[in-house]
C-alpha cells in the first residue's frame, strides 16, 4: 500500500517538474509598452471569455501565465446610467507574448466554446460574432483573430 502511495504521488509530481522546466524566462517577449486593442461583440447574446498570455516561470518556481476574464454584452448594449457601450472593451497587454506578439483568446460558457492565438499589435479591432445554428440546436460562437501575417481567420466548422 505504501508503494502505491509513492508512485501515484510521484506519478502527479513529475508531469509539473517536467513543465517548470520547459520555460524560459530569458526568451520571453515582453514589451517595454503596453500594446492596447480592443475586443468587441457582434452576437446578439452575452460573450464571457478571457484573454491569457504566454507562460513564464515566477521567482518561485512556479510556472504562471497572466489572464484577463471579460464580459461582453450582445450587439448594440448600453449601460443605462454612463451610455458606455457595454459590448466593448478595450485591453492593454505588456505580455509575455506568444510567437509574433499573440495572445490566446478563449470564448465561454460553462466551458471553453472557441480558442485562439490572436495576434494584437496590428492595431485592429478583434471582432466576436455568433451565429444560430440551421436546425435551432443553439449557436456558434466564434472570434475573427489575426494570424501570424496580420490577416483574420475565418469562421469555424459547425
Amino acid at each position: 500500500m505504501r508503494r502505491a502511495y509513492f508512485i501515484f504521488v510521484f506519478s502527479m509530481i513529475m508531469p509539473h517538474i517536467a513543465v517548470a522546466q520547459s520555460v524560459d524566462n530569458s526568451k520571453l517577449d515582453i514589451s517595454e509598452q503596453p500594446i492596447c486593442f480592443s475586443l468587441r461583440n457582434e452576437a446578439d447574446y452575452r460573450i464571457f471569455g478571457n484573454l491569457a498570455t504566454a507562460q513564464y516561470m515566477r521567482e518561485d518556481g512556479i510556472v504562471a501565465r497572466h489572464r484577463s476574464n471579460f464580459r461582453l454584452d450582445a450587439a448594440g448594449s448600453k449601460d443605462d446610467k454612463s451610455g458606455k457601450y457595454t459590448d466593448r472593451e478595450d485591453f492593454c497587454s505588456y505580455g509575455p507574448f506568444l510567437p509574433d506578439r499573440m495572445l490566446i483568446l478563449t470564448l465561454r460558457t460553462l466551458f471553453p466554446v472557441f480558442e485562439c492565438h490572436t495576434r494584437i499589435d496590428t492595431g485592429q479591432e478583434i471582432v466576436i460574432k455568433g451565429a444560430r445554428r440551421a436546425d435551432d440546436s443553439g449557436v456558434i460562437t466564434w472570434a475573427e483573430c489575426f494570424q501570424a501575417d496580420g490577416t483574420p481567420s475565418g469562421k469555424p466548422a459547425e
